[in-house]
């Protein structure tokens, strides 16, 4: 299963197809630093034992020159020195400084932070960015002031969900419009602040058969219904349809245990009474964008759904969006 194979010793899903080199790099450091800790703890022990105050003994107050300690430390210096240049600084060349070739195989987004979501724009088919004017911003219709009039915004694509097509570079765009937030994506290992006034690009790309639909496929399990726990499932959803004694369905497929502690429970003690005893539920959406910088009060909420789909599907997403976004420009032109 995709959902489990992917997991680290210590991370998330690794989902981008660079994010290998990062959890290498990221699990040496953490087996070096237990080593420190255990060595440097033992030694502390030995040193509290050794050299207590007791009956007999005259404390020395000159400094005692001992040749292990200096080999200990010129070895932890050296293999420093082997992490920076031997791992870290090779992984930042090639994912810092070898951009993906502009072109048809290479999916451009721009992303903009602010207090408190993120918003995507598209370039749509033509590869082209539309025109952006602060004049035009509408905080409801339009949060990146994108001139819909403008020839090549015309087939240009706005959303608050983050949508990826994989197999394919993804080239973001990253800037602010109020104070610094940090654009992290976990699962894809990927994180860089956004800065007002700067526009910072990363890119990376998306596993194969990492696609949304396949996640959750793979994520399927199924609960007792006595030990399910709302809290722990309350972001999942049901793959099949579920019904009470008289036939009518209670839990219908793709929907979730209530919106809260009540309705969860509630939900679930009818399931229990009309003799179910199992539920196979999946995760509504695996994937999401978060803020990694404290932003102001409510930084928890700056969140966006990911959704990765096959390159067809994501074009056809993309076309859709287009449409959408057609019908309703002239449903408002015939008012």
């Amino acid at each position: 299963m995709l959902a489990e194979s992917t997991y680290g010793a210590w991370f998330p899903p690794m989902l981008s197809e660079h994010g290998g080199e990062i959890d290498h790099l990221i699990s040496v450091v953490h087996w070096f630093m237990l080593a420190l800790f255990v060595g440097w703890g033992i030694f502390f022990v030995y040193c509290l034992v050794r050299f207590r105050q007791r009956g007999g003994h005259k404390a020395v107050y000159n400094p005692v020159k001992g040749k292990i300690s200096k080999y200990v430390e010129i070895a932890v210096g050296v293999f420093e020195a082997f992490l920076l240049v031997g791992l870290s600084m090779p992984v930042w060349d090639w994912y810092k400084n070898e951009p993906p070739d502009a072109g048809a195989d290479r999916c451009e987004i721009r992303v903009v932070g602010e207090q408190f979501q993120w918003n995507f724009h598209y370039p749509g088919p033509d590869g082209k960015f539309g025109r952006t004017d602060a004049a035009l911003i509408d905080t409801a219709t339009n949060p990146l002031g994108i001139d819909w009039e403008n020839e090549d915004a015309k087939d240009d694509v706005f959303s608050q969900e983050m949508h990826l097509p994989v197999g394919k570079d993804i080239y973001v765009r990253i800037t602010s419009k109020d104070v610094i937030h940090s654009f992290a994506i976990p699962t894809m290992r990927v994180k860089q602040d956004s800065i007002p006034g700067m526009e910072i690009p990363v890119w990376f790309k998306v596993k194969k058969d990492a696609t949304t639909a396949k996640l959750k496929e793979s994520m399927t399990q199924t609960y007792p219904i006595d030990k399910i726990k709302w809290r722990r499932i309350r972001h999942h959803v049901a793959v099949e349809d579920y019904q009470d004694r008289s036939g009518q369905v209670v839990l219908a497929k793709g929907a979730p245990l209530g919106n809260n502690l009540e309705q969860g429970e509630k939900l679930i003690n009818t399931l229990r009474e009309s003799g179910h005893t199992e539920l196979v539920l999946q995760p509504a959406n695996p994937l999401e964008v978060i803020c990694a910088q404290l932003c102001g009060n409510n930084h928890y909420t700056m969140k966006a759904q990911l959704i990765t789909h096959e390159p067809a599907d994501f074009d056809a997403w993309v076309q859709e969006m287009i449409e959408d976004r057609t019908a309703g420009s002239e449903m408002f032109e015939d008012f």
